[in-house]
């Protein structure tokens, strides 16, 4: 679909739709920066979804890129996890690669959006000082292994990876607290945020649902459910 197409569909203009949903790779929000590791790892991870022939960076893909550099690197090749296992369980999981590698890396997913916003916030609430937070592996690492809904953790639990484990080891370098931007978004006033995929505010849509880092109203709700049910008819 155009942006024209998308904007009309979610009541706003294109150039506010392209504003809020084409992230380019490696951008992470509320003034945070990928530490040099980091960036690695986020390139490494569009060249595996790019390999992969996906449409989208998944959370799966972050987790391969992860064996790049870092901490996240460290834990995960202690706990006997690689790239090549990672990549046969998403298959297994997931489905085998849609085609061909494609030319270009392709856009983050929703998920891959998500977990940048959570790791952001980690990496703020760990912060000594009042700079802009420099966002690690570590950060990332936590909020992928720790979401259960993830693709990232789906792949990690049938790896038989003890999650525990993970969060012990990651306790040496960070305060683990996945609930902790979800509070934070809470203690806000509701009034003063909208949706995060419309932009709409409470008064105009009503009470929001709130995630990790994002919040989604009623409409878009339906709208998504909408689109899935185009795609799988």
């Amino acid at each position: 679909m155009s942006w024209t197409d998308i904007g009309a569909r979610l009541g706003v203009s294109k150039q506010a739709a392209r504003q809020r949903f084409n992230i380019p790779v490696g951008v992470l929000p509320f003034a945070a920066r990928p530490d040099r590791r980091l960036q690695a790892c986020l390139d490494r991870a569009g060249e595996e979804a790019r390999t992969d022939g996906a449409a989208e960076i998944g959370s799966q893909h972050l987790l391969a890129g992860l064996l790049t550099d870092g901490v996240a690197a460290a834990i995960l090749e202690r706990l006997g996890v690689t790239a090549e296992a990672i990549r046969a369980t998403s298959h297994r999981l997931f489905g085998p690669p849609a085609g061909a590698p494609a030319d270009a890396v392709p856009p983050m997913s929703t998920d891959v959006a998500c977990a940048l916003d959570a790791a952001a916030h980690s990496a703020a609430a760990n912060a000594t000082d009042a700079t802009a937070p420099e966002v690690r592996t570590e950060n990332l690492l936590a909020m992928l292994a720790l979401d259960a809904g993830s693709r990232a953790r789906r792949v990690l639990t049938a790896l038989d990876v003890d999650i525990a484990v993970i969060k012990r080891e990651l306790q040496c370098h960070i305060t683990v607290n996945p609930t902790r931007p979800a509070r934070w978004w809470k203690r806000r006033p509701q009034a003063q945020h909208g949706c995060s995929f419309c932009g709409r505010t409470v008064p105009n849509v009503g009470p929001l649902v709130n995630g990790p880092g994002v919040t989604i109203c009623a409409a878009c709700v339906a709208l998504a459910g909408e689109i899935l049910a185009n795609r799988n008819p």
